[in-house]
């Protein structure tokens, strides 16, 4: 049997496949292969998984060339006591006056990634607005140092780029221990629509995206796959996309219950 995981996130379609489970009448050779086979796969995709995750945070939220990236570094005589956090209640009574929403990811970094110590400097991905200059309020709501504003840029990789950039290992901090934090009005990624196929199941392309990445390991034991598209066409996408997540009901009872209905 094959595990199918697919997650879309505005522009963003990522899918993951991988053999699970034993076959009746595998010799135990076999099922030691299968298991070994499922464990590689589950790491590569564990691998992924906290780049993606921002990936998708940041596809969900936020828009290349409307909205900002910044890094806020200190004066050497600055007061850095809870700097950070004055600066976010600043930014929201401002957004607040030019009728916006104010949302935010921010990393902090105290040290480079040979955990070299380096000047403590935040680097944020803001929300911004169509036709309006926002770099000046972003100075002025911090006074501790030199505010650099920049047009969020994707170029074509979903974020990828910036990801990685936010999620520089840092040998100071506890292993696996989330390097960001964000607003609490961020919208959260979508849930995956989850999937359970038969062995010789082979995965599609969705209508309405375009592949840029595929990645596909099998031998004797079984296989997985990793696909990561662009949705170019929400139209067509999101009408395949609803008739997979009816697919995926959660309850197990859901298509007995369809049955019933259309039989009534």
């Amino acid at each position: 049997m094959l595990y199918q995981k697919q997650e879309c996130n505005g522009p963003l379609y990522q899918m993951c496949l991988y053999s699970m489970g034993t076959m009746p009448g595998m010799s135990p050779r076999q099922r030691a292969g299968r298991r070994r086979t499922t464990d590689a796969a589950k790491q590569e995709i564990n691998r992924r998984q906290r780049k993606w995750r921002l990936m998708q945070l940041i596809c969900a939220n936020f828009r290349s060339g409307h909205d900002l990236f910044v890094c806020l570094t200190y004066a050497p005589d600055a007061n850095r006591a809870r700097a950070l956090e004055k600066f976010h209640a600043k930014m929201k009574a401002a957004y607040k006056k030019l009728g916006l929403t104010y949302k935010y990811i921010a990393v902090t970094e105290e040290h480079d990634m040979d955990g070299e110590p380096v000047r403590l400097h935040h680097h944020l991905i803001i929300s911004g607005a169509a036709d309006m200059r926002l770099a000046e309020t972003v100075r002025a709501c911090w006074p501790y140092g030199h505010a650099d504003v920049r047009t969020l840029r994707e170029g074509a990789d979903f974020f990828e780029d910036t990801a990685l950039y936010l999620l520089k290992e840092d040998k100071h901090k506890a292993r696996g221990a989330r390097r960001y934090s964000t607003s609490r009005n961020l919208t959260p990624p979508a849930d995956p629509v989850r999937l359970r196929l038969p062995e010789e199941a082979e995965p599609e392309t969705p209508p309405g995206v375009k592949i840029v990445e595929n990645v596909r390991n099998a031998n004797e034991f079984g296989r997985y796959e990793i696909m990561v598209g662009r949705i170019y066409d929400h139209k067509a996408f999101d009408a395949w996309w609803q008739i997979q997540r009816r697919r995926a009901a959660p309850d197990p009872w859901e298509r007995l219950r369809r049955r019933r209905q259309r039989k009534v």
